[in-house]
């Protein structure tokens, strides 16, 4: 955004590295970060928290408000993020089932959506998350039908590459839900 940088999910334990690189790849540094957003609280996404903001003290965090008791954010205070509140250029969407506190992000301008664990692409194919990771399976595909309206040009997921056909698979997966 215009005035820093906004970080979503943190990665586990040592995903520092990677996200420094990630940061030098877009000119920018620790020291830009104003914000950080975990999409839900699960370890792969919110463990490296601690040495994130180690690096970047000034960055206020965010999570849904559900998930925030599970969030180590040391002594900082995490801030609830609720439906439709806006975060720099990003509408923020509740997309529960995964956790219940999980959260989706719209930036309506770039036409992308960030769907955090809700869905996964897989070998160039989407995919639910594993039932076992899952909080509530009817949630979640309530979640899935949901984004699948957008009208986005993009989609991108916390686990696996961004597909070319990425909007019409979350409609093909959300029409079998």
């Amino acid at each position: 955004h215009g005035s820093g940088v906004l970080l979503v999910d943190t990665g586990t334990p040592g995903s520092e590295t990677a996200l420094t690189a990630g940061l030098a790849h877009i000119g920018a540094g620790w020291s830009d970060v104003t914000d950080v957003v975990l999409t839900h609280a699960h370890f792969d996404h919110t463990a490296g928290l601690p040495q994130v903001l180690a690096l970047a003290p000034a960055a206020r965090v965010w999570a849904g408000a559900e998930d925030i008791p599970g969030v180590d954010a040391g002594e900082r205070a995490v801030v609830a993020l609720k439906d439709g509140d806006h975060l720099r250029s990003l509408t923020v969407l509740t997309t529960p089932g995964h956790t219940p506190g999980h959260l989706s992000l719209l930036d309506e301008a770039a036409s992308l959506l960030l769907v955090g664990d809700l869905v996964g692409a897989l070998d160039g194919t989407l995919s639910r998350a594993p039932a076992g990771f899952t909080a509530d399976a009817a949630a979640a595909d309530e979640s899935l039908r949901r984004v699948a309206r957008l009208d986005v040009n993009r989609v991108l997921f916390s686990h696996g590459g961004e597909l070319a056909d990425g909007p019409a698979a979350l409609k093909v997966l959300a029409d079998h839900s």
